[in-house]
């Protein structure tokens, strides 16, 4: 324990789970006595109407009860799709922050220290009432001296503190969950703990979640008919936030965005296109996008807000994305199982119980065009498999299952029958497209044969240090083999140079472009000639290259 208080911040913890029936976690971490001999130990009975819920809902109000990191904890885990069935995240997903508001006098010394000037000389006018409260913030409404209209978070003091003390006690309890309870290793707490200090940690810099919401606004700026407030940076700090004021229909009122005379359709498809680009092109996407989240604007716009939870897929994690979607269409289940696999974090697994799963999975979704997949199903199916095989995804597609998901449901509340992939569909076409195009091809070969060079020609390695010992090759004939492959493939780019030319040429002569005396496209002709001649000059290079590769 870092201090005393710490201490009798653990006693208070284990009385809530006492009084709602957890006693026996608490004593099979080894606890009891410990937290008993600290001090004196709340032993409430059980209410008769917790002992009607079930155990994930009993959960959820123990963590309400424990305060705002244990809140904020229960966020996070609602995106962990992979370790809880869905009824534990549907529990998850309903904690709400039951924080108080705090009068605005205590709050106006952080924000004339944050800001270094005396509110007055910042502010016209701020309006005492707050708009929003939450467990580490509290938002109100102001106008700045240039007459704009913005919001103001403003970080509640003392908040930083108890959320320290409180990552305290979760480290320790995670490293004692770990060592002593096999049901509960399971789920990975130290990692889960990890991963939620680094995420809270940074929630509660302020701008940490304004850099993202630039940055989002950036990477969107070609959707005009979505907008991100503004952040005045002048006014703001790690513990003060200013924005524009976003004023409209929020998205969970249907009835006024309908007497409104919008189109619930188009603003539908609208958020999952914004969504799709964010995810498939830009890598960095809203992580948590319900309905609260987004307000509904005058000629069917759409204005996005709270980016303190995002998410990032790397080039990489996007091509595997690209490659399960590959897997799926063309039933290659051992492709599939790789890269699940290759996400199982060096833990072991039973690679061919796996294909045969992911197989199960495929053969339910064969025949099934994109438009008519049902992506909240088979995202369920593929988790439930993840979890029966005891692999847990990395945080990032965890993340991303869990905004599709959610975004799924937004869609539906706004239009009955939305269908999120039909929206996906033309964009994973284009991303795929240029994924599998010549020049992209090309362009990742040559990067290719540039790696191997490099280790061609790097210096040898001391024998004894390092994985890379004597390997017993010849530089000079790995040089040959370079060259060799190389020249391999620059035949595959022109391969699929000539392949594009004959498909270029049968539609000209399909097509019977002018000139086309007797009906045959000479421009068609020449194309499809040419090529043939281009494919037989190939062919021929190709048994000199092998015989020389044997």
């Amino acid at each position: 324990m870092h201090t005393g208080k710490d201490l009798l911040r653990m006693n208070e913890l284990a009385a809530i789970l006492f009084r709602y029936g957890f006693a026996d976690v608490i004593r099979r971490l080894g606890l009891a006595t410990p937290i008993e001999q600290a001090g004196k130990l709340v032993r409430s009975p059980v209410k008769s109407d917790m002992l009607r819920m079930g155990t994930a809902e009993r959960l959820r109000h123990s963590m309400e009860e424990m305060g705002p990191t244990f809140v904020k904890l229960g966020q996070v885990l609602a995106t962990r799709v992979d370790l809880f069935p869905m009824d534990w995240i549907s529990e998850f997903e309903k904690l709400q922050d039951q924080a108080s508001p705090i009068p605005f006098a205590d709050l106006s010394p952080i924000v004339e220290a944050a800001l270094g000037k005396p509110i007055d000389n910042l502010f016209a006018r701020i309006d005492p009432e707050p708009v929003g409260v939450a467990s580490i913030g509290q938002v109100h409404s102001a106008l700045t001296r240039r007459g704009q209209k913005v919001v103001i978070k403003i970080q509640k003091p003392g908040i930083r503190d108890k959320i320290e003390s409180d990552l305290r006690l979760l480290d320790q309890l995670a490293k004692i969950a770990s060592d002593n309870s096999v049901e509960l290793r399971r789920y990975r707490p130290v990692e889960l703990v990890r991963e939620f200090r680094r995420s809270l940690l940074r929630e509660l810099d302020f701008t940490i979640e304004a850099r993202n919401a630039d940055r989002i606004r950036k990477n969107m700026r070609s959707l005009k008919w979505l907008t991100i407030p503004r952040v005045h940076w002048d006014l703001s700090s790690p513990t003060v936030q200013v924005q524009d004021l976003i004023q409209g229909i929020p998205a969970r009122a249907v009835e006024q965005i309908e007497q409104a005379g919008l189109d619930r359709e188009l603003v539908a498809r609208r958020g999952a296109l914004a969504a799709w680009k964010m995810v498939l092109e830009d890598g960095f996407f809203h992580a948590d996008p319900h309905p609260g989240n987004f307000i509904i604007l005058s000629g069917n716009r759409i204005a996005m807000l709270d980016f303190g939870m995002v998410g990032k897929l790397s080039h990489n994690r996007r091509e595997q994305i690209l490659q399960l979607t590959r897997s799926v269409v063309l039933r290659e289940a051992e492709q599939c199982a790789g890269v699940l696999a290759n996400w199982s974090d060096g833990q072991p697994i039973k690679f061919d119980q796996l294909v045969s799963d992911v197989e199960d999975v495929i053969s339910q979704y064969h025949g099934v065009s994109l438009a008519q997949l049902d992506i909240t199903a088979l995202l369920a199916d593929v988790t439930a498999m993840v979890r029966n095989h005891n692999l847990v995804l990395p945080s990032d597609i965890a993340l991303l299952i869990k905004a599709i998901i959610t975004l799924e449901g937004f869609g539906r509340l706004l239009n009955p029958d939305f269908d999120l992939m039909t929206e996906a569909e033309p964009l994973l076409k284009r991303v795929i497209r240029t994924r599998y195009s010549p020049v992209r091809l090309a362009k990742s070969l040559s990067l290719r044969a540039l790696d191997v060079v490099d280790k061609v020609y790097a210096p040898p390695s001391v024998p004894g240090q390092g994985p890379h010992q004597d390997s017993g090759i010849d530089p000079r004939h790995l040089e040959r083999l370079v060259t060799r492959l190389e020249r391999g493939q620059y035949r595959q780019v022109q391969a699929l140079i000539v392949l594009a030319g004959f498909i270029g040429g049968s539609i000209l002569l399909a097509g019977k472009v002018a000139p086309a005396p007797w009906g045959i496209s000479v421009l068609g002709l020449l194309v499809f000639l040419g090529s043939a001649g281009w494919a037989s000059w190939l062919m021929f290079v190709s048994r000199r290259f092998l015989r020389e590769w044997e």
